[in-house]
């Protein structure tokens, strides 16, 4: 049984910051039984809540759009490649008010394990670009509407995942580790409101 968590992120959103810390923190913890994907938001809200952060408001106005396509470069060398690079930038930008560079990009790939030539020329190419229109189809198909929500799958539990927007470690984890004792466990939340009734194996991201 493996118990997959797709979470949705704003990468410059601390709230979203601290929720992907918080899954990894649960994925390490449960090792192997858990998959875990971030998929990237982007729309007029998030743009206008950029626009509107104090903290955040001066700087470019493509900044959104270009971390999501630095995102999306570091996870063509690996999942796990792809969130820890993420999760650096972000706290570059957001905790130590680190200025957006190229250097700054380049230094983080290396220093997360990247073949940073490869990552700099896949930063913005068609690829990138397509895996991003890929995760905003998936946004949509789940209904998703804000960062930092997540949503779950087991695979002993057949075209149903569960929809939480709101969690901390303890809840997440606790939930987390009876589904994967029991299929039962996830199969009757599955059945709640929070339940999203799409098929998973409809899910594209390519």
């Amino acid at each position: 049984m493996v118990l997959e968590i797709y979470l949705f992120v704003d990468p410059l959103n601390r709230h979203c910051y601290d929720a992907e810390k918080t899954i990894e923190r649960i994925s390490q913890k449960l090792n192997k039984q858990i998959s875990v994907r971030f998929v990237s938001m982007l729309n007029i809200k998030i743009l206008h809540d950029f626009s509107k952060n104090e903290q955040l408001s001066h700087l470019d106005h493509n900044l959104p759009y270009d971390t999501i396509l630095d995102f999306k470069a570091a996870s063509f060398q690996g999942k796990k490649f792809g969130r820890r690079f993420l999760m650096d930038l972000q706290k570059e930008l957001l905790i130590n008010s680190v200025p957006y560079s190229d250097e700054l990009v380049a230094k983080l790939a290396e220093r997360n394990g990247l073949d940073v030539e490869m990552f700099m020329a896949d930063r913005r190419s068609d690829l990138a670009e397509k895996m991003f229109r890929c995760d905003q189809r998936v946004v949509h198909e789940m209904e998703v509407r804000d960062p930092s929500t997540t949503v779950l799958f087991n695979s002993d539990v057949a075209d149903s995942g569960i929809r939480i927007k709101d969690f901390d470690y303890n809840s997440l984890f606790g939930f987390c580790a009876k589904s994967l004792g029991s299929a039962a466990h996830f199969e009757q939340a599955s059945k709640k409101p929070t339940t999203v009734p799409y098929p998973k194996s409809n899910l594209r991201f390519n």
